[in-house]
């Protein structure tokens, strides 16, 4: 099974338009079902369409670009920006440094919930700037990442035990199962869910937290936007070039499915956006936490017995 989260296009650099070769049609990769409504065209001249899911409710990208080499080749680049500047100067810059001490929000919320300090895998670690933060903290770090330039930037570099390849294929495994694992931005990207569900029920220990970073679907904005281009008031802002990479959108209630589908108790979620502050106010509770209409969603879950 294919699988790239690295998120540089091959076509930008050559400013080429991308135009699919093939179409395939999928059914619902969280449930199985092909019971579904559309749900919005989307991409350069609209060329793309989700629908959403009768049964449990997930956007997927249906017909979709077919999901074979030409696609990845396409879609992702090997190419880091990131990798190439921290291998040049060695060092953190300060929107890197920055980003870290954003890091440690998270890693304190996954210890709340763990309620201790214990060893961590990070799905999709780049050049290892969340391994970093969660050194600092006191954690034993490990990571996993497609791209060679950025696992060999958080070796030579950060001195973080990181390996190169594919989730699913990679087993990191042999000092014992995890007491967490991280996984921000990557599951939209992969055609089977299912298959990393399980992996992670593996991969954790009994009373370990997974936590995922998915897009909302629903988030205000999204709704927004979706509602000015149904009434002709905005364009679709999508370059040539880009593929849609996010085969499906979550949102809160299939991921619930996929959470008790494969036997997770979901145990907290709520919505953030990039300037999350360690100190949320009143106004950013409601938002978030009560209502959860930001643009991302944090989930925080455990394996259950049964």
């Amino acid at each position: 099974m294919l699988l790239v989260w690295t998120m540089a296009t091959t076509l930008t650099g050559e400013n080429r338009e991308y135009i699919p070769k093939a179409w395939e049609e999928v059914p619902c990769p969280f449930c199985g079902s092909n019971d579904y409504k559309r749900h919005e065209k989307y991409g350069p001249n609209l060329r793309y369409t989700y629908v959403q899911c009768r049964s449990c409710a997930l956007v997927y990208s249906r017909p979709r670009p077919q999901y074979d080499e030409e696609f990845v080749t396409a879609a992702y680049s090997v190419y880091d920006t990131e990798s190439h500047h921290l291998r040049t100067s060695g060092v953190l810059d300060a929107s890197e440094r920055n980003l870290v001490e954003r890091y440690k929000i998270t890693i304190r919320q996954i210890g709340t919930h763990l309620r201790r300090v214990g060893r961590i895998l990070d799905i999709g670690c780049a050049t290892g700037l969340f391994l970093l933060a969660a050194r600092e903290e006191g954690w034993e770090v490990e990571g996993i990442d497609i791209s060679s330039s950025m696992v060999a930037a958080a070796q030579e570099i950060f001195k973080l035990r990181t390996y190169c390849g594919q989730y699913h294929n990679v087993d990191p495994t042999g000092a014992g199962r995890f007491d967490a694992i991280y996984c921000s931005h990557v599951i939209e990207h992969v055609p089977n869910p299912n298959e990393w569900m399980e992996k992670f029920r593996r991969d954790l220990k009994s009373d370990g937290i997974l936590c995922l970073n998915v897009p909302n679907q629903f988030s205000i904005d999204r709704r927004i936007k979706r509602g000015l281009k149904r009434l002709k008031l905005s364009l679709e802002n999508w370059a040539l070039w880009r593929t849609p990479d996010h085969l499906y959108e979550p949102h809160l209630k299939p991921m619930r499915y996929l959470f008790a589908k494969h036997r997770f108790e979901l145990v907290e979620a709520f919505t953030y956006s990039s300037r999350e502050k360690a100190q949320e106010g009143i106004a950013d509770r409601f938002f978030h936490h009560r209502f959860k209409i930001g643009s991302k969603l944090r989930l925080f879950a455990r394996p259950t017995a049964q």
